[in-house]
């Protein structure tokens, strides 16, 4: 890699800041494109606006390329304006071609130079990756995009782009609470060893320029910019509780879930960082662990909104199950506890101030409006 830095800082004094988010017709990255509009327009939180950027979104379906262009028609060129645009690439993760053709336009721009890169896309169903492992290691570690962001950045001089991965809780074995980044990693199944061999990869391909952030179940309301092919796990919760017969949960599963909206934070901090923080992989979950029985009386008292005859309806339709013993019929190993310690992510990237939501805030937020 080429050390020097006075090229790529000299190169981007007359070119935009642009980040690319990857996998943005998903449920997560949809609030980090949201986030990034509004931060354009002068609505984030945090700060000020910026207008001398440019986001750029790389989609994994091209069916949906245009659907998200909630905020102004999707430009298919750069523009020559100070103002903000969001040009739209179509992107296979599973082809190599198509990765190093999305990447090659991203890095060549000749209006912005890339510096983030957030990869929010996955293979993230256990049984569809135990089906197509091939197909999940593809899509879960994209060395082909990876690979091409760095050979086309120090073709020009430049730096490669931050690259912040998405990972899970599931690189874990779950036979421990609260793990640590210490921690081995054993995951039992197909989806976890392709996180794990995508965290092992990029560190090592892609080296100190990445970052991994392991994920717990990202909750939060419904996407804000359009619906996505999956229910989210507390809608599919509250709409358990009007079948006629009780839903199985699982009592013996622990997870540390994580609001939308604090990852957003999580990502907004390192892109804003003044260097990478000193670990290549941090937890990053919520500050409560909760089994899915958990997650489904949270729910139930939520929507009983004190009315103690409903609740009692709703938790009489909440059915306490193992997910040791479902493991045979459902054709996948599970981890029973991958809750973990986030503390690590905390003190390096949040500098000790933040207060990531509760899971009883998450419930409230799920179903806002």
């Amino acid at each position: 890699m080429n050390t020097a830095v006075s090229t790529p800082v000299m190169r981007a004094r007359g070119r935009r800041s642009a980040i690319a988010i990857v996998g943005v017709d998903g449920y997560l990255g949809q609030f980090v494109l949201d986030w990034w509009l509004k931060r354009c327009a002068g609505e984030d939180e945090y700060e000020d606006g910026d207008g001398d950027v440019n986001a750029t979104a790389a989609f994994e379906f091209p069916t949906v390329a245009f659907a998200c262009g909630r905020r102004g028609q999707p430009s298919t060129s750069a523009s020559s304006s100070s103002t903000p645009t969001t040009r739209w690439i179509n992107l296979n993760l599973a082809d190599e071609a198509s990765c190093e053709k999305a990447m090659k336009e991203m890095i060549e721009s000749s209006d912005v130079v890339l510096s983030h890169v957030v990869n929010c896309a996955a293979m993230s169903s256990p049984g569809a990756c135990e089906k197509d492992p091939a197909t999940a290691l593809a899509v879960n570690a994209p060395r082909a995009l990876w690979r091409a962001a760095k050979q086309y950045s120090e073709a020009l001089g430049e730096r490669p782009p931050l690259w912040i991965q998405l990972s899970s809780d599931h690189v874990y074995e779950g036979t421990r609470a609260l793990s640590t980044e210490r921690d081995d990693c054993k995951p039992v199944n197909a989806y976890g060893k392709t996180k794990v061999e995508c965290e092992r990869a990029l560190c090592e391909e892609y080296g100190n320029r990445s970052v991994a952030l392991r994920s717990s179940i990202i909750t939060g309301p419904k996407p804000p910019l359009r619906q996505v092919d999956r229910t989210l796990f507390l809608h599919f919760v509250a709409s358990s509780f009007g079948k006629e017969q009780a839903t199985s949960f699982y009592s013996d599963e622990f997870r540390n879930p994580i609001s939308a909206f604090d990852v957003v934070r999580v990502i907004r901090e390192l892109i804003f960082a003044e260097a990478p923080p000193p670990q290549r992989v941090y937890n990053m979950g919520g500050p409560d662990r909760v089994n899915r029985v958990d997650m489904a009386n949270a729910v139930a008292r939520h929507l009983a909104a004190g009315d103690a005859d409903k609740e009692a309806l709703f938790k009489m339709k909440i059915q306490s199950a193992s997910c040791i013993s479902a493991q045979k019929a459902r054709g996948v190993a599970a981890p029973p506890d991958i809750s973990m310690d986030s503390s690590a992510l905390a003190r390096d990237v949040l500098r000790n101030r933040w207060s990531p939501r509760s899971f009883k805030a998450q419930v409230v937020d799920a179903f806002k409006g």
